[in-house]
């Protein structure tokens, strides 16, 4: 009986750390394969999709100097999207929302503070860096964020905390930024 209780403690143990595995390799891979994507947008000027099947492709890039984070932006805010990088939508007034899971591409958020400053390069070539502005953690069962907020702003938006057993609680941890200067448009 024993040995069964141990073998089964460590096969559970194994699928756990499986799993936690594969949802780092799938962000990495993602990363990598969007590259390709995000080239090629670049060059030709058409969306392309970074694999067959996939569920978006790259609009932007974000980066952040003092982390040195360097991370491709997908189209859209869906849960699959976010399994391959941050994802994005746009307000027609502008604001910038951006989300992406805490144990992958913004895990660095923990590490952000205010004054610190990003860097987006949108595929139609505007370039604008930001500085954060606010980080707050709200539920977001009673505050939700507003995409036709009619202000030039970027939010960065993951769960919270970062270190929770479980995933998807009900609290999120909010970055604002504003834009440091109007856009520029340069060849990426």
């Amino acid at each position: 009986m024993r040995r069964l209780l141990l073998v089964s403690l460590l096969v559970l143990s194994a699928w756990q750390l499986g799993s936690a595995g594969w949802i780092q390799a799938k962000a990495g891979l993602g990363q990598f394969l969007l590259e390709r994507s995000w080239q090629h947008r670049l060059e030709s000027g058409e969306a392309v999709e970074p694999w067959p099947g996939a569920v978006s492709h790259p609009v932007a890039r974000l980066r952040m100097p003092r982390l040195s984070v360097d991370h491709l932006v997908l189209e859209g805010l869906a849960t699959p999207v976010m399994a391959w990088g941050p994802g994005m939508a746009v307000g027609e007034g502008g604001h910038h929302v951006l989300a992406a899971h805490r144990d992958t591409h913004f895990a660095f958020l923990r590490s952000v503070r205010v004054g610190d400053r990003f860097e987006l390069i949108e595929a139609e070539g505007r370039r604008r860096w930001w500085r954060v502005e606010t980080i707050r953690v709200v539920d977001s069962r009673r505050v939700g964020i507003d995409l036709e907020w009619p202000e030039h702003a970027m939010t960065l938006i993951t769960c919270f905390p970062f270190d929770a057993p479980v995933a998807g609680g009900p609290q999120r941890l909010v970055v604002r930024l504003r834009p440091l200067a109007p856009a520029k448009e340069v060849s990426v």
